[in-house]
C-alpha cells in the first residue's frame, strides 16, 4: 500500500479499521498504560468484555478527523483508546493457529525469550509488571488527565471479575522553552519519523524548502513498513501492526555529570546524542539555535566520513543512519514508527540548571513504544545489528550506541569512545575516553494491534 492521502475517500474504509497512532502518533499530552493478565476459565467473558471495548477503540479515521477539526474550529481531540494483545494473549482466547497466522518468531516467542538478540537485562531485574505473563495491554491517551484516569477507572472496576492488572504505566509529554517534546536528558526527541500521510510528506517538503528528489534524506513511508494484514480477519481493510513497549528509565544525574567530566561544553551532549539539546543536528553545526533546529530533519552524512562532526558512535547516527549503511542494504526497511513518552515527574524544569542534587537518578524515563511490520526486521535489527554492534556503521571505531547499546551481561556498562579533539576534526581522542550507560531497560512486551473489525466480531477460534 503506498502513501495515503486522508482526503481520497476510496481509503475510508482502511481508515475506519485500523487503530489509531499507528500510522500517526495520538498526539495526547497524557497516557495511561493498563497491562492485563485474564484469568483461567473466563474466556468468554474476555471476549464479551473485547467486544464492548471495541466501540471505544478510536480508529485512524476518527483520529484524522479530530485532527482536521482541531486545525480548523481549536476543538480539542478527545479520549484515544487503543488494544492490543500478545501471542499469549491470542491463545487464551484460544486462537490455537498462532504460530502458523503470525510470521514475525519475535512476536511468537516475547520479549522474555528473545534476551539472546536484545542483550537486555536478566528477566529477574526486571519490574514485577513485566515479569509475569502479560495477555494485553491498553492504552489510553488525552489531553485532560482526570479524563483519562475517570475512564481506567472504569475498565479496572469491569474487568476486574476475569481479569489481573499485572501493571499500570503512566506517561507525561514534558517539553522545552520552544514547546518541542522532549525526553528527561533534555534532548528534543521523535524527530526523525517515517511519513505514512500525503499532507504530512507535503508538509514536510514545504517545510525544508525541498522536494523528494532533491531531499538529502526522504521521509516518505510506505505504509506497508508498519502494516500486516489482520491474521484473523477476510477483509481486504483489514490491518494491524506489530507493537514493542519497553519501559527506559534514565539515570538524568549520572548522564549529566558524565557529560560535564567530558570537558566539551555542549558539544559533549551533541556528539554522544547526534543532536543539540533543541534539535539542531551536529553535522551541521557546532551550536544549537538552529531555525526550526526541533523540526529539521533534511540531511545525511555523506560530507562526515571521519565522523568528526558527528561521531558513529552518536545515538541517531546509530539508530537512524540514513545512507551510512552496508552496501545493497536499504535502511529505510528497519525503521520503526516510534511513539514514546516520558514518564516520572522532576521537581525542577529540564531547561533549568540546578545542582546536581536536584536531578532524578531513578524514576523517570521513557517509555518506548514503536510500530513495525515485522519486530525481528526492525526493532530487534535495530537494536542488536545497529545499536548494541561496536562495528556499525562501518567507520572510524564507531562503538556501541552511547544511549541505548547494550553489552550481554553487563547492565549498566561502560563504554571506551574516541572523540573529535575539535569539531569536523578527523584526529580523535587518544587514549580513548569513558562514558558509562545511564538508559537501564525495566521491562516491556512484543504486542500486536488487531484490525477494529477482528476486536467488533472476535470471530470464534478455528
Amino acid at each position: 500500500m503506498k502513501l495515503i492521502d486522508p482526503m481520497d475517500f476510496s481509503f475510508d474504509p482502511f481508515l475506519a479499521n485500523m487503530q489509531g497512532n499507528i500510522l500517526k502518533g495520538h498526539g495526547r499530552d497524557h497516557t495511561t498504560h493498563i497491562f492485563l493478565q485474564f484469568d483461567k476459565g473466563s474466556e468468554e467473558a474476555v471476549r464479551e468484555w473485547i467486544k464492548v471495548l471495541s466501540g471505544d477503540i478510536t480508529s485512524l479515521k476518527k483520529q484524522l478527523r479530530d485532527r482536521e477539526l482541531y486545525k480548523r474550529n481549536n476543538i480539542k481531540d478527545g479520549l484515544f483508546t487503543a488494544f492490543f494483545l500478545t501471542a499469549a494473549g491470542y491463545k487464551y482466547l484460544d486462537f490455537k493457529e498462532v504460530e502458523t497466522k503470525f510470521a514475525d518468531p519475535a512476536f511468537k516467542a516475547g520479549m522474555k525469550e528473545r534476551l539472546a538478540v536484545s542483550n537486555d537485562p536478566a528477566v529477574e531485574q526486571w519490574e514485577k509488571c513485566f515479569r509475569q505473563e502479560i495477555h494485553a495491554m491498553i492504552l489510553l491517551a488525552d489531553d485532560e488527565r482526570n479524563r483519562m484516569a475517570t475512564r481506567a477507572r472504569n475498565i479496572l472496576e469491569t474487568i476486574d471479575g476475569f481479569s489481573t492488572v499485572t501493571g499500570v504505566e503512566y506517561g507525561n509529554v514534558i517539553r522545552n522553552a520552544d514547546g518541542e517534546g522532549i525526553e528527561h536528558f533534555g534532548y528534543v526527541d521523535g524527530i526523525s519519523q517515517p511519513l505514512f500521510l500525503k499532507d504530512e510528506v507535503d508538509a514536510w517538503m514545504k517545510f525544508h524548502n525541498t522536494n523528494p528528489e532533491k531531499a538529502f534524506f526522504d521521509p516518505t513511508a510506505d505504509s506497508d513498513l508498519v502494516l500486516i494484514k489482520d491474521p484473523y480477519v477476510n477483509d481486504p481493510d483489514a490491518y494491524g501492526s506489530y507493537f514493542v513497549f519497553r519501559k527506559l528509565e534514565q539515570n538524568v544525574k549520572g548522564f549529566k555529570e558524565a557529560e560535564e567530566k567530558l570537558d566539551m561544553g555542549e558539544l559533549a551532549g551533541a556528539w554522544l546524542v547526534g543532536r543539540f539539546e533543541d534539535g539542531s543536528p551536529v553535522v551541521l553545526t557546532d551550536d544549537e539555535g538552529m531555525i526550526g533546529a526541533g523540526n529539521y530533519n533534511n540531511f545525511n552524512y555523506n560530507n562526515d566520513p571521519s565522523g568528526g562532526r558527528c561521531p558513529y558512535f552518536a545515538h541517531t547516527r546509530k539508530t537512524n543512519p540514513r545512507k551510512d549503511v552496508s552496501p545493497g542494504d536499504d535502511h529505510k526497511s528497519h525503521i520503526m514508527a516510534r511513539r514514546g513518552i516520558p514518564f516520572g515527574h522532576r521537581n525542577v524544569d529540564t531547561a533549568i540548571h540546578p545542582c546536581d542534587l536536584q536531578l532524578p537518578e531513578g524514576g523517570v524515563g521513557l517509555l518506548f513504544m514503536s510500530y513495525q511490520r515485522s519486530i525481528q526486521n526492525q526493532f530487534e535489527f535495530i537494536q542488536s545489528k545497529w545499536a548494541n554492534s561496536p562495528d556499525f556503521p562501518s567507520g572510524p571505531n564507531p562503538g556501541v550506541d552511547a544511549i541505548i547499546g547494550q553489552v550481554a551481561g553487563q547492565h549498566p556498562a561502560t563504554h571506551a569512545y574516541q572523540f573529535p579533539l575539535d569539531y569536523g576534526s578527523d584526529k580523535l581522542t587518544d587514549p580513548p575516553l569513558t562514558f558509562s550507560q545511564f538508559v537501564t531497560m525495566k521491562g516491556g512486551e512484543y504486542f500486536f494491534a488487531p484490525s477494529i473489525s477482528f476486536l467488533k466480531s472476535l470471530a470464534q477460534p478455528a
